[in-house]
């Protein structure tokens, strides 16, 4: 069990992501263009056949015990090159991955 109070895990997700720009280039800057590699962390709202959605802050009123979710980000499955679970006490440094 995680040492937090809400019903989502930690992950860390690499994954492959478009680059664009609206500059000039000559052919050689052209070349040299490459893909980006982000790499997010967060909790894992949700999984399904085609997306991932996470976020990587959260508020949970009083009262109501209602959650809000901020610094949401929605992954395209295809581009997702690792997707690794986070245990709580990795966080802590007891033992790495």
């Amino acid at each position: 069990m995680q040492p937090n109070d809400i019903p989502y895990s930690k992950y860390r997700i690499e994954w492959m992501d478009i680059l664009s720009d609206s500059g000039w280039a000559t052919d050689k800057e052209f070349h040299r263009m490459k893909l980006a590699f982000p790499v997010n962390e967060g909790w894992l709202f949700s999984k399904d056949r085609y997306t991932i959605k996470m976020f990587a802050s959260y508020d949970k009123d009083e009262d109501t015990k209602e959650l809000t979710f901020g610094d949401r980000t929605m992954i395209p499955l295809a581009c997702v090159k690792k997707m690794i679970k986070i245990k709580w006490w990795m966080r802590l440094g007891m033992l790495t991955t």
